[in-house]
């Protein structure tokens, strides 16, 4: 029975380890799919997220119709094409701008580039403009613009006074056509071959200022310098020479690409009309011209073009000078006319401009009461009368002219400052308490 029930228990044992082994191989299989689904979904990738991603995307693409496209698209949604095309648009829309604002200030342009320093950039702002301007002029959509500046009283930078108290030159009128070229790179705003100059008729001398008085601390004299931008670096040698004068008040009005052939960008007459009212100066101090290569405006939109021979030129800019005296003298000043000094290698300034402008200024000084000329060249050139960067001043090597070959540097226009107080004194018999 023993021995039985142990064979039957063994032969009977076999089934239910097979069973149990199957049970074990299936928990242990179960177990690890569940713990790679599971590893599976934790990553996001299951096969069934795998299998039904693209299947979805495909489906979506696949039912929505031609129709909902289309009017995706009308409800705005964005394409490339879209972009490109209102980039476009919006490109071409700027470039119609910006060419009616040349048409339409195209003279205002023209003026302003032509007045500008001389050199490369103005040579070529010019050569563009001119035809610009030509076109404005024949089709005459420029107008608008000028009556407007006309009305808000401007005339070229800084909001001077308004052009029309400048001084306007006669002119003649033979015969009356128009200029040959009118639209080519010749054409307006210069003066058209039928006209000519005819300066005016020599004036009376005029009586002059009345003599000053020496100053003193409970009456200080006013210095008024003006001129272009060599002008302002005389008027900051003035501002240094008389700053422990309490008697001598000085006023600094230069300004940089500034002259007197371009009353249209600056006039200079107006604005000096100006400011002699405000500040009732005693003396007035001028130095300018290095910016005068260039046409000069007789007013209407009318210039005379530059040259060194050119005749009508030389005699309108001589009469511009004199009108400054005049206006100086008749408000009460005295005026100290500072020539131009010699200009270095690097100048634009052509060769003999300065020279002849120093003519001018001397022949109108002496022909003005009340008017004295200095030799800039006296004090700022060489031993040979020729441009030097450096001079001994007190005993040291300075650097007097910037390199450009045109501007001052504070040694040169402190020793020009100081070399016109004797001058002025000896002229006009007054003591400016300075030595």
């Amino acid at each position: 029975m023993t021995i039985f029930g142990k064979a039957s228990g063994q032969a009977g044992s076999e089934p239910g380890r097979k069973r149990d082994r199957r049970r074990a191989d299936g928990r242990s299989r179960s177990s690890a799919t569940r713990s790679k689904i599971a590893s599976k979904r934790r990553s996001g990738t299951s096969a069934r997220a795998r299998s039904a991603q693209p299947t979805s995307r495909t489906t979506s693409a696949r039912t929505r119709s031609p129709r909902e496209q289309a009017r995706g698209e009308a409800e705005g949604a964005p394409t490339d094409q879209r972009r490109r095309a209102s980039a476009g648009r919006i490109l071409g829309v700027g470039l119609l701008c910006f060419l009616l604002w040349l048409l339409f200030d195209a003279n205002q342009l023209y003026h302003s580039a032509e007045a500008g320093q001389i050199g490369v950039r103005r040579t070529f702002a010019v050569s563009i403009l001119r035809p610009i301007a030509a076109i404005s002029n024949a089709l005459r959509i420029s107008g608008p613009v000028n009556a407007a500046d006309a009305a808000l009283g401007r005339c070229g930078i800084g909001g001077v006074p308004v052009c029309t108290s400048g001084p306007t030159l006669p002119l003649v009128t033979v015969p009356p056509q128009r200029p040959q070229g009118y639209l080519g790179l010749g054409a307006a705003p210069h003066l058209g071959s039928g006209l000519r100059y005819i300066p005016p008729p020599s004036p009376p001398p005029p009586p002059g200022p009345p003599q000053l008085v020496s100053p003193t601390a409970s009456h200080p004299l006013t210095l008024l310098s003006i001129g272009d931008s060599i002008g302002e670096d005389l008027g900051f040698g003035l501002g240094d020479v008389f700053s422990t004068d309490p008697a001598v008040r000085v006023i600094q009005k230069g300004l940089e690409d500034t002259g007197l052939a371009r009353s249209d960008y600056y006039n200079w007459p107006a604005t000096l009309e100006a400011d002699l009212r405000q500040y009732h100066p005693g003396i007035v101090v001028v130095m300018m011209g290095a910016n005068d290569m260039q046409s000069f405006s007789i007013g209407n939109g009318r210039y005379l073009p530059f040259s060194m021979t050119a005749r009508a030129w030389w005699q309108a800019y001589s009469a511009r000078v004199a009108l400054v005296m005049e206006e100086a003298t008749s408000a009460g000043a005295h005026v100290m006319w500072v020539g131009l000094p010699p200009m270095g290698s690097g100048s634009t300034v052509p060769r003999g401009f300065p020279q002849q402008l120093n003519k001018i200024f001397l022949s109108q000084a002496r022909s003005h009461p009340g008017v004295a000329y200095f030799p800039a060249a006296k004090v700022l050139s060489s031993k040979t009368g020729g441009f030097t960067e450096y001079l001994s001043v007190n005993g040291s090597w300075e650097q007097i002219r910037s390199s450009d070959g045109v501007h001052l540097l504070p040694p040169g226009y402190d020793l020009l400052a100081q070399a016109l107080v004797q001058p002025m004194q000896l002229a006009w018999h007054v003591d400016l308490h300075v030595g």
